[in-house]
């Protein structure tokens, strides 16, 4: 299984380069809206396998749940990851305008936590999928990678706000913006 993981990996990526390649550089639109609209059946072919090899009897390992937990999280955040090779390989291999080149999601903390919260769902929706057709008996990989996703979703929203808290904290005590104890601000005695 993680050989068809990596594979469907490079394929992705091999899928990508093609289709922005044949855009930006061949002129051809509709091969590559083809070329990137086939990223997602990578990501159907990975969860396929892993059924049909979970259904033909095989126990869960470790792969299957890690082929769920990356379609899960490949279905959200794709698209996004499309979108920002596509905008990088046009800034440098055309001579498109900012105005021009293809429009990127903002990132925004809660968006970006919403997404994760999703991806984690679908994770655990495969991984469900999964364990019923290996049965509980072999599914110890699959309810391990249900844990997975499950902390991944909590480490995402206790970390993410406690970063950019941190961000907030250091630039307050940069140069830029003095803090109470700098030498370059007055005490309240000195005003």
């Amino acid at each position: 299984m993680v050989g068809y993981i990596l594979g469907g990996e490079v394929l992705f990526w091999v899928l990508l380069l093609a289709g922005v390649s044949s855009r930006y550089l061949l002129g051809w639109r509709v091969t590559s809206a083809g070329l990137l609209l086939a990223t997602p059946v990578v990501d159907l072919a990975i969860i396929a396998l892993t059924y049909v090899d979970l259904a033909g009897g095989a126990r869960s390992d470790f792969s299957h749940g890690l082929a769920a937990f990356y379609v899960g999280f490949s279905i959200v955040f794709g698209p996004e990851i499309i979108a920002r090779f596509d905008r990088r390989f046009a800034r440098r291999h055309t001579g498109l305008s900012e105005e021009q080149l293809p429009p990127v999601p903002i990132r925004m903390d809660l968006a970006y936590l919403c997404r994760c919260l999703i991806a984690s769902g679908i994770t655990v929706v495969l991984l469900a999928i999964g364990i019923a057709l290996a049965g509980w008996a072999d599914s110890f990989w699959l309810i391990y990678w249900i844990v997975v996703a499950v902390s991944t979703a909590v480490m995402w929203a206790l970390v993410g706000p406690i970063r950019k808290r941190w961000g907030r904290g250091r630039k307050q005590d940069s140069p830029d913006h003095p803090t109470q104890d700098s030498p370059d601000r007055p005490t309240p005695r000195e005003e």
